[in-house]
């Protein structure tokens, strides 16, 4: 396919009835090296040393001004490993270390009573590991304890969501949710080919996932969505295209298609996986191809950022709208003023900045021990941080740059208070991927693919003198 760039440059505005954008093999590969995915800006890499015990004025102080609440608990036990998984987890078949960590979630809890605004909670999310290794009753104590602590809400104006692995939750949890007030589920499927299954140790068959998302669905969940990757071991277009099938099948309200990034040196479990199993990476960019093709073509929205969404969803109406934000978990209807994260390695943040608990469970428990926090690191925000926090959002929400507001900001023209940035941004432009006028500068139709290249530009801690922090790749 010939991905040369007709003059004509379309905006992006998701919708139903776009046609599939152009694009080809060596348009991805141009753009398929290591790139942050943006969940923060500065990311989290750049963190540096906190303490939730330090005087003078740090960024939960914030929290006492919020009006709205995002919570996030991280639950990092699972059962069995999944080599893939780059996660902070724990494998373990030994329950009481569940049920003493959600005693530490609660006291730690606790430390922000005092420290937060009672502002209404529009947004709890539970992610793993795997949330629903807790039992019943333990899912219950979690949620009311919260509760008696937060200002905790159940209706169609909020969002409670969780991870699930869909081969250990079972049918009676699902009316747990529901009765807690769970209207969100996210089930994790990768794949459904059985020799993918088994070269990354997770074998789950369609027949599981599709009970579950029905009995989801007479529950009255609002919104289903499948996490899938490509570029697994064993994985080829065809096998992929199957898999693809099968979800289109079952017809989830949300699609996540990551792509997998095999760091064997980083991460432990995946060393573990038979590296001559490993697609190439003109392999991995062909699977990215056909399955975007396959889902837009069978009538899915992409968002960009590797999400995708069915047109009635309140996702693609809000992408349609400009009403998406952006937070740890991904794109979100819920923006709120400020998260507070619970858990060993959980991220907060405020409009002054991120904090960040320790990583593994020995610290976080004994930090919990002490001073009934656990905080380690974070990043208190410049004035330059916010604006290019405020930009990069932007984009990745939004798909657009307001010029007049970043004049408005600064006091000094887009031009000249990003010539660098611009200059970096040259390539996207030849490529049709971006546009600007003098109003604005826009993301096109295929560029949505690129949201993590255009935004990577804007990061002034990616293009300094000393770097050494290593990302996923885009493709």
């Amino acid at each position: 396919m010939d991905d040369k760039f007709d003059s004509t440059v379309t905006r992006s505005t998701p919708s139903a009835d776009q046609p599939v954008p152009e694009l080809s093999a060596d348009l991805l590969a141009r753009y398929a090296g290591p790139c942050p995915r943006y969940t923060s800006y500065p990311t989290a890499d750049r963190f540096v040393p906190m303490s939730g015990s330090a005087s003078g004025d740090q960024p939960w102080a914030a929290l006492q001004d919020v009006e709205t609440l995002s919570l996030y608990v991280h639950i990092p036990f699972c059962r069995s490993l999944c080599y893939f998984c780059a996660c902070n987890k724990i494998i373990t078949r030994q329950y009481g270390l569940a049920s003493s960590y959600l005693d530490n979630v609660l006291k730690e809890a606790q430390w922000y009573r005092e420290r937060v605004a009672r502002a209404p909670v529009v947004q709890l999310h539970l992610g793993g590991g795997t949330p629903t290794f807790l039992n019943d009753g333990d899912l219950r104590r979690l949620v009311e304890g919260l509760g008696e602590i937060f200002d905790l809400r159940t209706g169609d104006d909020v969002e409670y969501s969780i991870e699930a692995d869909p081969r250990v939750l079972e049918s009676e949890t699902l009316d747990t949710l529901r009765d807690l007030g769970f209207n969100r589920l996210s089930l994790g499927i990768q794949d459904f080919n059985p020799e993918v299954q088994r070269a990354i140790n997770r074998i789950c068959s369609p027949e599981q996932v599709q009970a579950l998302t029905e009995g989801a669905r007479e529950r009255g969940f609002g919104s289903i969505s499948y996490d899938l990757i490509y570029g697994l071991p064993g994985q080829n277009v065809a096998s992929l295209e199957k898999t693809i099938d099968k979800v289109l099948e079952l017809a989830p309200d949300r699609i996540a298609l990551y792509h997998y990034a095999h760091l064997p040196e980083r991460f432990k479990a995946q060393r573990l996986i038979d590296s001559d199993l490993m697609p190439s990476p003109s392999e991995k960019i062909a699977m990215q191809l056909a399955a975007s093709r396959r889902l837009t073509e069978a009538g899915y929205v992409f968002l960009g950022m590797d999400h995708f969404a069915r047109p009635d969803d309140e996702m693609a109406r809000a992408a349609a709208e400009g009403r998406l934000a952006r937070n740890f978990q991904g794109y979100t209807l819920m923006p709120a003023d400020a998260l507070v994260g619970l858990g060993a390695s959980a991220i907060s943040y405020s409009r002054d900045g991120y904090w960040q608990n320790h990583h593994s469970l020995k610290e976080y428990a004994g930090a919990i021990a002490g001073p009934g926090e656990a905080i380690c690191r974070g990043w208190q925000l410049s004035a330059d941080d916010r604006l290019r926090q405020w930009l990069i959002m932007e984009l990745m929400c939004h798909l657009r740059v307001d010029k007049r507001e970043v004049e408005a900001r600064t006091g000094q023209s887009f031009s000249q208070g990003f010539r660098a940035e611009l200059a970096r941004l040259q390539p996207m432009f030849a490529d049709g991927l971006l546009g600007q006028s003098d109003s604005e500068l826009y993301v096109t139709e295929r560029g949505r693919w690129f949201l993590r290249n255009a935004a990577a530009a804007f990061d002034v801690y990616l293009h300094g003198a000393e770097q050494t922090a290593r990302y996923s790749r885009v493709l």
